[in-house]
């Protein structure tokens, strides 16, 4: 019999709480993050395993505003893993490629002002394999 509630995240959960830690930083510590958005249903559970809005909540991250450009915590400002057709294989390559841009200050229409720190956010497996970058410009 399946254990694991499929409406909670908890590996992700525990790639961020890891993540955070290693980091030294908290999700407030972020200037923004690129998720993994295979569904919409997924980015919304994604705020939530993130500790952006606690459970249950996750709609309010979008309904608030919170995750837009101009928003407390932009996500996926690349249109997120939909929007490039999710290529299996390459999209955690395609979310590092788009954070380092933001970081370097050179994704162009999409740039972040102040982009400091990202963080960048994948999992496979029904979210079953799951890693988070935090990654920093110097």
């Amino acid at each position: 019999a399946e254990r694991r509630d499929p409406t909670e995240f908890a590996a992700t959960r525990a790639s961020w709480e890891r993540a955070f830690a290693m980091a030294g930083v908290g999700i407030e510590g972020l200037d923004f993050a690129e998720v993994h958005d295979c569904f919409t249903i997924a980015e919304l559970i994604m705020y939530e395993a993130m500790g952006l809005a606690p459970r249950g909540e996750g709609s309010r991250a979008v309904t608030e505003g919170w995750v837009y450009k101009d928003g407390k915590l932009p996500i996926n400002v690349s249109g997120g893993l939909k929007a490039k057709g999710h290529p299996v294989g390459a999209t955690g390559v395609s979310q590092h490629v788009i954070a380092a841009m933001q970081l370097s200050g050179t994704a162009g229409d999409m740039q972040l002002p102040n982009a400091r720190r990202g963080a960048v956010q994948n999992m496979g497996g029904v979210g079953i394999a799951n890693y988070v970058s935090v990654l920093e410009a110097v």
